[in-house]
C-alpha cells in the first residue's frame, strides 16, 4: 500500500512538472531608458519574458531624432502623418501565448510638441486599435499607467504605437516643426524613483521549467519504487 502511494505521488509530480502549461505573471517586455541620450536610432529591450522576443523601441521614419536625457526624443510631429510615431512591443514564440493587462511609460512634450497623444495597439498583425489618448500639459511629464479595460490575448505579436492625435501643441497653439515629444521611464512618485517602459500581463506556454527539489525527490522515490517492484516480481518468477 505504501509503495503504491509513493508511486502515485511521483506520477502526480511528474505530470504537474512536465505535462502542464506554465503561466508566468509579471512583465512581458521592458525598456530601461536610464542613460539614453534621446537621439539613439532604436532602443533594444532590456528584458523579455521566457517565450517572448521583444522588438526594438523605435521612431517612425517621419520623425527627426533629438537629444533628451533618459528617453527617446523626436521632433517632426507636424501633421500628424502616418509615419510619425513611436513603437514597441513583442513577438510570441511557438507554443506560447500572452495576455496583456497593462502598460507603463512616461511622455513629455516641449511647448510646441504634441498636446494630445493617441496610444494604439496592433495585435497579431491586425489593425491599430485606440487604447487611450494622453493629454500633455506644457513641458510636464505625463506618467502613464494604463490598465486595459479588457486584457488582450496575443498569439503571435503585439505592437504599441504612440501617435500625435492632432496638430494642437502642449502649450495650446499649433505643433511646430521643432516641437518634440519624448518617451521614457515611468515614475509613480513624481520623479523620485523610476521603472522601465513596460508591457505587463501573463505569459503561458509549454516551456518546461527546472523542477523543484520536492518534485525531484518524489520522482526519485517513484523510480526506486518501480525498480523495487520489478526486482520483487523477477525474484518471484525465478523461485
Amino acid at each position: 500500500m505504501r509503495r503504491t502511494l509513493i508511486i502515485s505521488l511521483a506520477l502526480v509530480a511528474f505530470v504537474s512538472w512536465y505535462g502542464a502549461p506554465i503561466a508566468r505573471a509579471g512583465f512581458i517586455v521592458q525598456y530601461e531608458m536610464t542613460g539614453q541620450t534621446g537621439d539613439q536610432s532604436v532602443m533594444a529591450p532590456t528584458f523579455s519574458a521566457p517565450g517572448i522576443t521583444g522588438v526594438n523601441l523605435a521612431r517612425g521614419a517621419g520623425l527627426t531624432a533629438s537629444t533628451g536625457a533618459n528617453s527617446m526624443n523626436s521632433s517632426g510631429w507636424v501633421g500628424p502623418n502616418a509615419d510619425d510615431f513611436y513603437s514597441f512591443g513583442f513577438n510570441v514564440g511557438p507554443g506560447t501565448s500572452a495576455v496583456v493587462d497593462s502598460l507603463q511609460f512616461a511622455t513629455r512634450s516641449s511647448n510646441t510638441g504634441p498636446g494630445f497623444v493617441n496610444v494604439f495597439d496592433s495585435v497579431d498583425g491586425g489593425a491599430e486599435t485606440l487604447i487611450t489618448t494622453i493629454t500633455q500639459t506644457g513641458t510636464n511629464f505625463s506618467d502613464n499607467l494604463l490598465n486595459l479595460a479588457s486584457p488582450v490575448t496575443v498569439h503571435s505579436s503585439m505592437l504599441i504605437l504612440l501617435r500625435s492625435a492632432n496638430n494642437t501643441s502642449a502649450a495650446g497653439g499649433t505643433v511646430g516643426a521643432a516641437g518634440t515629444l519624448r518617451i521614457g521611464d515611468y515614475s509613480a512618485d513624481n520623479g523620485q524613483t523610476f521603472q522601465p517602459i513596460s508591457v505587463a500581463g501573463e505569459v503561458a506556454g509549454d516551456v518546461e521549467p527546472v523542477p523543484e527539489p520536492a518534485s525531484m525527490l518524489l520522482l526519485g522515490l517513484g523510480a526506486v519504487s518501480f525498480l523495487g517492484v520489478g526486482w520483487l516480481r523477477s525474484r518471484e518468477a525465478r523461485s
